[in-house]
């Protein structure tokens, strides 16, 4: 019932805004930047400035490039950010620069929302990746290298900020969009989003936004006991975003917000089963069943994202005073048949001796992850002509866990008992101080230095309930618990010069930390320690022939020590624990030519090197890499290339049209189980080819046509083995997709 509500508010507010524009033509009022206006204005240090003046290596998108390149999922524009590896559907599969050893361990790459990060700073109850609609984000910043000073823990290899737009008090404005694909072999999907800005005085303004998508479908699914046998990965998403600005003083501001984001899914993302051949030798990739076509049990997911946020803003003169306050919660609960996985490795029915016969049993796992927690920042910061400063203090307190229930069912689908129920309750706590200072030592030179000292609490527990005939395999009924404490310092010193009024060279050496954390399973450690990265880059950015080419390039070296590692034991309980150390070093070039009117040609690559330096440790039911073995998901190689052309049709008709090429290069699988036999996986590259054009009349009416994957290639963006033990499952790049998209700006 909820959730119905939530998706007729999500609708209305899209048909609200569409009502809205009919009548907005007598309010309207030309919002369009000047021809000649390409500046991009960041928050990456806190503080509004020119890109090209912050010295760290950032990607930002608009959200007016979401839109005009029909991005319906932010998501699909991650593997066209340098050095940005995705291995997975949880916020722990993202990283930044090589800097991860995959498994179930914490971020090591944060997610912001404005200034709120998005899912838990440790492992348990690791939200989905956020998919944020565009009609509530502002633009997306990838900042790359460790932000440990300015935000903190989990952000080893960078951080993803998602902008979100405010409300205006001088313009009323709004925009809606209605959007239709459909994917060669498979089904159609559609979209309609909407927003709109009132002012209601010089001091108030809100904003309100809605979305409802359902996604095109295309795998197939031959088990008899799902409900579909054709386009079976269904995929529902919606949600509202609401914000209310008040400026009661020309120097106060409050800004309140609230985001609400719901997904229902069938089958959605499914793996498929590749190959076939298990433990004694590589996979070619051959999907088992046919192309796109699963052999499962249908697989249910319910996830949920809210913010409540609260920002005021003192400018006291000299300086400005900021609060930041956020309350949030992500819930995601899913089912996935390992049916394959406790008949073959486990043999669980024999459990239940002759009452369950194996070749009629099906097994299913229920997970019900959450993350809800409370922070608050408060930070003043000022500028000036010697000197810009920052100083500040964080608190946050966040509740996660996953709860599991591993049912046993009979081929039809009835429930034959329940061999394991587990709760997995934690919490988290932190307190920090950060300072930032920037000395101008002349006009063209400056040197920014800057600090963070954190402590955090953590306890963690589990629940157990199993069923008696399960005992001897998860272990004895009963609650284990275990605590712990660390505290980390990070640091950074950057000095830059500015060659010109638009380009500057910088360098950068900086820290980052992941906190450490107890242990459940009694077999492993029972506390494992922090990780630590220090960041060494040189870099340059700037307008190397002013409106004509930039160029943002970068070259660094990470050095990673205490890394930690996810090990597994005989209970299939997974514990964490530390090894030695790792480094990663690497080249990324971005560049934007606009060689003539209306063109513009944008590419850039990364070239990334991430290995161990030691072997891992010798640890019972660990992982097994010796030194110089390449650290999970992340390939040597990716690039992407631009280009798009819009020429006028006539006095008040634009046309446009481009074209996206992306290659992402071979990457290594996860890191080998002591138990596995491998050899460890190998990910092919892949390379996609999209086209796009589009119409613009009066400014305000614009058509979008789009071709994603021209090729329908079959890139395959995650593999898994469970680390060598396991048949190998894949996860396929959308197939060809043909889109079209109708807006209307007010």
């Amino acid at each position: 019932m909820r959730n119905d509500l939530y998706k007729r508010f999500a609708i209305s507010t899209a048909l609200c805004a569409l009502m809205a524009s009919g009548t907005a033509a007598a309010q309207e009022a030309d919002t369009a930047a000047p021809a000649n206006d390409t500046e991009i204005v960041v928050t990456a240090q806190k503080r509004s400035e020119r890109l090209l003046d912050v010295p760290v290596a950032i990607s930002a998108v608009s959200s007016e490039t979401l839109t005009t390149q029909a991005f319906n999922r932010i998501s699909d524009y991650f593997d066209r950010v340098p050095g940005l590896q995705y291995s997975g559907q949880r916020v722990s599969s993202l990283s930044l620069r090589g800097v991860t050893t995959g498994g179930a361990n914490s971020p090591t790459l944060a997610i912001l929302v404005d200034d709120v990060q998005f899912g838990g700073t440790t492992g348990g109850g690791q939200p989905p990746i956020p998919d944020f609609d565009a009609s509530a984000v502002s633009r997306i910043e990838v900042l790359r290298g460790p932000q440990g000073t300015l935000y903190g823990a989990s952000s080893l290899g960078g951080l993803i900020k998602y902008v979100l737009k405010e409300p205006d008090t001088r313009d009323f404005s709004g925009r809606i969009e209605l959007a239709g694909t459909s994917i060669d072999g498979g089904s159609e999907g559609w979209a309609a989003r909407g927003s709109i800005n009132i002012p209601i005085t010089d001091r108030l303004a809100v904003l309100g936004s809605g979305f409802y998508r359902d996604d095109a479908r295309f795998l197939d699914n031959i088990n008899p006991a799902a409900l579909k046998s054709k386009n079976v990965n269904e995929r529902e998403a919606w949600g509202f975003r609401g914000a209310v600005l008040f400026e009661p003083t020309d120097n106060l501001k409050f800004l309140f917000s609230a985001l609400n984001q719901t997904v229902d899914a069938i089958n959605s993302d499914l793996a498929v089963t590749s190959g076939g051949v298990r433990l004694t030798s590589s996979t070619n990739f051959t999907p088992l069943f046919g192309d796109l076509t699963l052999n499962s049990l249908d697989s249910y997911n319910h996830s949920k994202f809210q913010l409540y946020s609260a920002r005021g803003e003192w400018d006291m003169g000299g300086a400005t005073l900021t609060s930041v306050s956020a309350w949030s919660r992500a819930d995601n609960v899913i089912s996935s048949d390992v049916t394959g996985v406790f008949l073959n490795l486990f043999r669980l029915p024999f459990s239940y001796g002759p009452t369950v016969a194996p070749a009629d049993a099906t097994v299913v796992i229920d997970n019900a992850d959450y993350t809800h927690k409370f922070s608050e920042e408060l930070r003043l910061a000022g500028e000036g002509d010697t000197f810009d400063w920052l100083i500040g203090g964080f608190y946050t307190i966040e509740h996660v866990g996953t709860d599991q229930t591993l049912r046993l069912n009979s081929a039809s689908g009835s429930q034959i008992a329940v061999p394991y129920a587990g709760l997995g309750p934690s919490s988290y706590r932190e307190k920090s101080i950060f300072a930032d200072l920037t000395y101008h030592v002349t006009d063209k030179f400056d040197i920014q230095v800057g600090g963070r000292y954190a402590s955090n609490k953590q306890k963690s527990s589990l629940v157990f309930n199993n069923d008696a005939p399960a005992i001897p395999l998860f272990g004895p009924n009963g609650i284990q618990s275990q605590d712990s404490k660390d505290n980390a310092f990070t640091w950074l010193i950057s000095p830059s010069y500015k060659i010109g009024p638009d380009m500057m060279i910088y360098a950068r050496a900086a820290t980052g930390y992941r906190p450490g954390g107890p242990n459940i399973e009694q077999t492993g450690p029972q506390s494992f320690g922090p990780d630590r990265v220090t960041n060494y880059e040189l870099g340059f950015k700037g307008r190397v022939v002013p409106g004509v080419l930039t160029i943002d390039t970068s070259i660094f070296q990470i050095d990673w020590k205490n890394i930690q590692l996810q090990g597994t034991a005989p209970s299939q309980l997974t514990f964490r624990t530390n090894g030695g150390k790792a480094r990663s070093r690497g080249i990324e070039f971005s560049a934007t030519v606009t060689p003539w009117e209306g063109m513009t040609i944008a590419g850039n690559m990364a070239i990334t090197d991430a290995e161990l330096t030691e072997a891992l440790p010798a640890i019972e039911n660990g992982l097994r890499a010796a030194d110089g073995a390449a650290l999970p998901y992340t390939s040597k190689f990716n690039a992407n290339l631009s280009v798009d052309q819009t020429f006028e049709l006539a006095s008040n008709l634009e046309g446009s049209v481009g074209a996206s090429f992306t290659r992402v290069g071979d990457r290594p699988g996860a890191f080998l189980s002591v138990n596995g036999t491998g050899p460890r996986l190998e990910l092919p590259g892949y390379s996609v080819f999209d086209l796009r054009a589009g119409l613009t009349l009066d400014e305000v009416w614009s058509a979008t046509a789009f071709i994603r994957n021209l090729g329908d290639r079959r890139g395959i963006t995650l593999a898994d083995d469970r680390n060598g033990t396991n048949i190998t499952t894949a996860l396929y790049i959308q197939p060809r997709t043909f889109g079209l998209t109708l807006a209307r700006s007010f």
